[in-house]
């Protein structure tokens, strides 16, 4: 995919965070939920969406920093860093999630237990998807 195509959905992402987070807070405020943790998550997604729309302005700013920002990316070195380090990170999410649901388990916390179960199912089987997409691509 080129550069600036990339950029570019990244820009439609942070739009699609602000508006997510937008609608997490009229939501709060209109009392469809009794619950405030839907005005810190949209308080989060606006930020989360502003604070990438401005990093869209200051890369696309000029040419120099657009063509930096690509060599950061497309570097052989950088990206094999940063699929070490995802693959690390899901490692040690199974592993820690594996260990916290044996744990509740023993404290007789079946039911959260339970939930961490299903992350840890469900993140494999996001994981396996990926695999079985990505093996067909390339």
């Amino acid at each position: 995919m080129e550069f600036r195509k990339k950029l570019k959905l990244r820009l439609y992402a942070a739009v699609g965070y602000t508006a997510i987070g937008a609608v997490l807070i009229i939501i709060s405020f209109f009392g469809a939920a009794e619950n405030e943790m839907l005005s810190a998550f949209g308080a989060v997604f606006i930020v989360m969406g502003i604070a990438r729309i401005v990093q869209h302005i200051r890369i696309t700013k000029d040419e120099a920093s657009l063509r930096d920002r690509e060599i950061v990316e497309t570097d052989e070195r950088n990206v094999m860093l940063m699929t070490k380090a995802r693959s690390l990170t899901f490692s040690i999410y199974i592993m820690l999630a594996g260990i916290t649901m044996v744990v509740l388990y023993l404290l007789n916390k079946a039911f959260a237990a339970q939930i961490v179960a299903y992350a840890i199912c469900t993140i494999t089987l996001i994981y396996f998807v990926c695999y079985h997409i990505i093996s067909r691509k390339y």
